[in-house]
């Protein structure tokens, strides 16, 4: 019987879904084209997410999902103990389904860098678990024991446990407490034993489900279950390239949409698009943000703009105008606060670069219009003076206003504000700082925002800071 289930299988359906064909997945399943295992890698949400949709429909009555589920910690599995449990057959009624989240049975050296940089993000965002897990996977690759301390490793020792080059930013790891390491060598007898026992074929009611983060698709089970078995890609491009954040904002937009039909609501498009601008990419965030939304609504079927600002966080306009705030003003604590603000909404490194080297050419436009001879401007300008004579005056020699300095007068005199505070030297300095930023940040492998960090320290501690100032008269 096991063995006509993946005849069955290998015929009509495609061993290799993307998130698209989750639709045409859960068809077949409901049609009994079922398969023996299922692998899901990629975006971690997504797939607990899609798992648990297949589960459902493999499974459809809601009392058997009750009892018919193990559920399985890839972490602290025992992948013997793992075959045993495929191998063996129950009285009871209807599928069993053993589902192992975040398996380790795919993992090799070449995935090392991964870990890493997937636990420097979650040292940034303050998930010490995260960050400490994704060192414990390294280590475990490289065969190491909590003890090791790889921050003293010389860069030709890192390369050749972990395979790639020694990061200059190592230190935040001495802050992370491992708590534990998978046995590198029970993962790798593991995969070869639920190969051998697939291979040989498990009894028809059983169903082996498999997550994971990353694989490495030229290990053998990989290749097996790609045969034999249905692979579901659920890998979304974490970069900030147009075409990664369509689909980041895809893959956010269609959870709001699927989760406000729980509740029978919709929502608004310009609500829709600010709901996205505030969560970012967070997938677990955007559905408990659209939960609270459809309670807030209460009796609503629509979730308005007005809705989204009073219950989601701060909006990226607001959390970037907080940024230069603090950044004009030359205030280093509040500045790197308003940074990580900025990172909890979802913004990318290079976008904040981006609206900070934008401010500084406003800053520049500024400084050099105050500073000609007529109409003379005085520091510390009150605003009625400047509203009523000094902007008059200014508008009077010129055919119209460069852009930077259009808009509402207080906006335009709060530029002038802060504009004084720098030289134009200063400025230009900073431009150039920003370019090395931007170049350092696509070319190294160096965290971002260290890289962001070491220019904003060096430019708002800049000792000639005082080099802008204008006289009282």
């Amino acid at each position: 019987m096991a063995l006509e289930i993946k005849l069955i299988n290998r015929k009509n359906l495609m061993p290799l879904y993307k998130r698209k064909d989750i639709p045409r997945l859960l068809a077949a399943i409901k049609k009994g084209q079922v398969n023996s295992v299922y692998l899901f890698f990629g975006e971690r949400f997504l797939c607990r997410d899609v798992a648990d949709n297949i589960i459902a429909a493999l499974l459809p009555d809601k009392e058997q999902r009750k009892s018919n589920i193990q559920e399985i910690d890839g972490d602290r599995e025992n992948p013997a103990r793992t075959v045993n449990l495929l191998k063996s057959y129950t009285i009871f009624p209807g599928r069993r389904i053993f589902r192992v989240t975040d398996s380790r049975l795919f993992l090799s050296k070449n995935m090392a860098k991964t870990f890493w940089t997937q636990a420097a993000a979650a040292f940034t965002e303050k998930k010490f678990d995260l960050a400490a897990r994704g060192l414990g996977r390294m280590f475990s690759l490289a065969g190491l024991s909590r003890d090791d301390q790889i921050t003293d490793l010389a860069a030709g020792r890192w390369r050749t446990l972990f395979g790639f080059a020694k990061p200059q930013e190592v230190d935040w790891v001495k802050k992370v407490e491992i708590t534990e390491i998978p046995d590198s060598e029970q993962q790798s007898k593991g995969a070869e034993q639920v190969e051998a026992v697939l291979e040989k074929g498990i009894p028809p009611q059983n169903i082996l489900i498999l997550t994971a983060e990353a694989v490495d698709k030229r290990k053998k089970l990989y290749k097996f279950i790609e045969k034999t078995g249905i692979i579901i890609d659920l890998a979304i491009d974490a970069g900030a390239t147009a075409a990664a954040r369509r689909d980041q904002d895809n893959v956010v937009r269609e959870l709001i949409v699927r989760t406000l039909n729980d509740f029978n609501k919709k929502i608004e498009p310009r609500a829709m698009q600010k709901l996205i601008e505030r969560v970012g990419f967070h997938p677990v965030a955007a559905v408990m943000e659209t939960e609270k939304l459809a309670l807030y609504a209460a009796d609503s079927g629509i979730i308005r703009t007005s809705d989204v600002e009073a219950i989601t966080g701060q909006t990226r306009e607001e959390a970037l105008f907080e940024f230069t705030e603090a950044f004009a003003a030359r205030n280093p604590a509040a500045t790197l606060a308003s940074l990580e603000r900025l990172r909890e909404n979802g913004i990318h490194t290079l976008k904040i670069v981006a609206g900070l080297r934008n401010f500084i050419r406003k800053l520049l436009v500024a400084g050099a219009v105050l500073r000609q001879a007529e109409p003379s401007y005085s520091r510390g300008m009150s605003y009625p003076v400047f509203q009523n004579n000094y902007l008059p005056r200014l508008k009077e020699t010129r055919d119209e206003l460069p852009s930077a300095l259009t808009g509402h007068p207080y906006v335009v005199y709060k530029t002038f504000l802060q504009a004084e505070k720098f030289s134009p030297a200063q400025l230009k300095q900073g431009l150039a700082g920003l370019l090395e930023t931007e170049l350092t940040l696509k070319s190294s492998g160096i965290q971002d925002n260290l890289v962001l960090e070491n220019f904003l320290f060096g430019f708002l501690l800049d000792r000639n800071k005082n080099s802008g100032k204008l006289s009282q008269t």
